[in-house]
């Protein structure tokens, strides 16, 4: 055996040909630069989660405190059907605008299926 077999046994396990042993210094470069993606990625997304926050935050503070009213009128014997008879068109608006939305979602998904499996 040469000595220089003998080193790259010594060094590196022997089934080092077979890439077993010691992590070899391209892996390393290469996570390296996966990382430096991930962050960058996250740096130029970041933005955009913020945007995301801050429009969604008055909607879900409104969401909430409709909430705990309606829940508040809800137990009154008197309030309540005068609650659902203010409730019923804004009910139905939000239907009207949602369900064109929610269809071409499933017809999109519809389509995506079809193609695929073609």
């Amino acid at each position: 055996m040469s000595a220089y077999t003998h080193n790259l046994i010594a060094g590196n396990g022997p089934l080092a040909g077979m890439h077993f042993g010691r992590v070899h210094a391209h892996t390393a470069h290469t996570a390296t630069i996966v990382k430096r993606a991930k962050n960058v990625a996250l740096f130029l997304v970041a933005p955009f989660v913020g945007l995301a926050y801050l429009l969604a935050f008055p909607v879900i503070g409104f969401g909430m405190l409709a909430w705990v009213a309606a829940k508040a009128i809800m137990k009154s014997d008197t309030a309540r059907p005068v609650a659902l008879a203010i409730a019923a068109p804004v009910i139905a608006l939000a239907f009207v605008t949602i369900g064109p939305i929610v269809a071409l979602g499933a017809l999109a998904a519809t389509g995506a299926k079809a193609l695929l499996k073609a």
